[in-house]
């Protein structure tokens, strides 16, 4: 089943605003541009009746302990147009395991209507259009705080086509690569705080009504109080559908943080502001190097390649510890290349080579990186590789990566590169690598989530990406391994532990192989996922497997190898191609939608 989809250029976006928000009238506040596209809605999208496939937020996926994203069938009931929302029955789920209210109120900017229709009478295209300029609207131009803007000033006036051109300028990598990873986590992270205090603050509202109601039967039994419909974005007792114990301090967290990421954008919005940032950024890099190397700041100026430079990073520790790292790392230095000492991980990280090889010792060291690393270099551990994949030696004594603050992604990687002696602390952070095109190699390393969520992921492969991974333990996650069309995997003792699900395969063309017949899924709830298997029985939706070698029977040019199962709840799981609820190019375009919007240099 298809979806429609939309690809417009920015005089095309900004058209259509200016359109829905009556762009040469009065000046418009803050407060009626909800008015105007409710009115704008009313007229164009069908009240009832259409389907539609249901993209899940990231919160309640979180809630509901699913995997993200997780994407349904069904059909609208009703729209809301006061709430630009709609009541949505499901009538169809990829995987039975996944359990929803049959009604749910759901935004409509999370609907994607369908090409295919049961009721041809109904206007689906204009319905469609509409829906993609509201989600366009409130995905790229409209911010969670505006809602707050006073309503003495013209907002129309002041942001709309800022706005729209900067989301142009960020699709069209028009901006400096650090400057624009930063705004989209920026972004990224705003409407996920926003989303969060929505669905928190609705669900105390519904709690309150629930106090109220259980009242009204203590004083009068005679008559039931009316119950809410069960939606999702509310919890009535019943449905269960978002009990977060949050207190009301972290709430104010929330909204604090959420205060701070609007002082910075409102600056880095401004043309000319984000010119400067720009160029301070990278005096600020000048004045480092200068004061560090001299002669490394004119080998920037000058753009000349020498030798490859190897960086050296370690912790403060008594002189004799300094010297015995020292030691090591004469070991790892390869013959004739020069080295630099340097402060912490994130300097090294910001004024390095990309093909450049960095050492860090013991310890903890923590980044907020926003470049990518590719060019054949490396970040490797100076410990002894047998001490990171055991499991009784204590974090503090290791070689540990972690993020500075809730960053979307730890690390990312477009090109070739090597992880070696590391373990990467990804509990604080929704994923762990992403890996974009190249071929990563990962080495001894150990990879930590944080056994709560039901979406933290610890490597995503996107497709046409390489993944090698030796003597490798993954454990605490959502989902271990994700492999997405056209990826390639060679895994060789690899252990991967406690996960939601080990190992994903979302298409026939991934290629796995699991070397050495040592790779091992311990105390999974899912050891294996495999997507669109053509199945014998046309009617089953899913086949519960024992071996990895049964699964090979499916695709025996693709999956090669084998590998042991300890302790899972279910070993693998094979989804039949025919129960597919999307088609291929439509489901990879939502799967990729959200990696699209963090990370992404081209986006539609």
């Amino acid at each position: 089943m298809d979806v429609y989809t939309y690809e417009k250029s920015f005089l095309e976006r900004l058209k259509e605003a200016k359109a829905v928000l009556s762009w040469d009238n009065a000046p418009m506040p803050a407060s009626q541009v909800r008015s105007e596209w409710k009115s704008y809605v009313e007229l164009q999208i069908e009240p009832a009746g259409w389907q539609a496939m249901w993209k899940i937020p990231r919160v309640i996926c979180e809630d509901l302990k699913l995997r993200y994203p997780t994407i349904v069938f069904g059909y609208v009931e009703q729209v809301i147009f006061d709430e630009l929302k709609a009541v949505f029955t499901v009538t169809a789920v990829q995987d039975p395991d996944v359990h929803l209210p049959e009604s749910n109120e759901v935004s409509l900017i999370e609907l994607w209507p369908t090409l295919q229709q049961e009721n041809s009478a109904l206007n689906v295209d204009t319905t469609a259009e509409c829906i993609d300029r509201l989600r366009f609207f409130y995905s790229h131009v409209w911010m969670p705080w505006d809602k707050d803007y006073d309503d003495d000033r013209d907002w129309v006036q002041m942001h709309l086509q800022a706005r729209i051109q900067l989301a142009c300028d960020l699709s069209k990598n028009r901006l400096p690569r650090p400057l624009a990873l930063h705004m989209r986590t920026l972004l990224m992270e705003a409407r996920y705080i926003q989303q969060r205090l929505e669905y928190l603050e609705l669900d105390m509202s519904d709690a309150e009504a629930e106090s109220d109601d259980e009242a009204v039967e203590l004083n009068d039994n005679t008559t039931d109080p009316p119950r809410k419909q069960p939606k999702t974005g509310g919890s009535p007792k019943s449905n269960n559908l978002n009990k977060s114990m949050l207190p009301v301090t972290d709430l104010m967290c929330l909204h604090l943080r959420l205060a701070i990421i609007r002082s910075e954008f409102e600056i880095l919005e401004n043309p000319e502001m984000r010119r400067a940032y720009s160029e301070l950024q990278s005096n600020g890099l000048k004045r480092h190097l200068l004061q560090r190397s001299p002669g490394r700041l004119s080998q920037l100026d000058e753009q000349v390649d020498h030798k490859k430079m190897c960086h050296l990073v370690t912790v403060p520790c008594e002189l004799q510890a300094q010297i015995a790292l020292l030691k090591l790392a004469e070991q790892r230095v390869k013959p004739d290349t020069k080295v630099q000492l340097g402060n912490t991980l994130q300097d090294v990280l910001s004024i390095s080579q990309a093909n450049e090889d960095i050492l860090i010792s013991p310890g903890q060291h923590t980044i907020k990186f926003l470049e990518h690393l590719n060019d054949n270099g490396s970040i490797q551990g100076l410990i002894e590789a047998e001490s990171v994949i055991e499991s009784k030696h204590d974090l503090s004594k290791l070689p540990l990566i972690c993020s500075s603050d809730e960053d979307s992604t730890l690390l990312v990687i477009d090109g070739d590169y090597t992880l070696a002696q590391l373990v990467l602390d990804c509990r604080h952070v929704r994923r762990g690598i992403l890996l974009r095109n190249g071929t990563l190699t990962l080495r001894s390393c150990r990879l930590l989530g944080d056994g709560r969520s039901s979406t933290q992921e610890a490597i995503v492969c996107m497709p046409e990406a390489r993944l090698e991974l030796q003597d490798c333990l993954l454990e605490n996650f959502a989902i271990g391994i994700s492999m997405r069309a056209e990826t390639n995997a060679k895994l060789n003792n690899v252990k991967i532990r406690k996960c939601n699900t080990g190992l994903e395969l979302l298409d026939q063309s991934a290629k796995l192989q699991l070397l050495g017949h040592n790779c091992n899924f311990h105390t999974c709830k899912l050891g294996i996922l495999a997507d669109g298997v053509p199945l014998p029985n046309s009617n089953e939706k899913s086949l519960a497997i024992k071996h990895f070698s049964e699964l090979q029977r499916y695709n025996e040019s693709n999956w090669l190898g084998n590998c042991t199962f300890n302790n899972c709840l279910r070993n693998i799981r094979a989804f039949n191609e025919t129960e597919q609820l999307l088609a291929k190019r439509t489901h990879q375009n939502l799967l990729l939608e959200e990696l699209d919007g963090e990370n992404k240099e081209n986006i539609n």
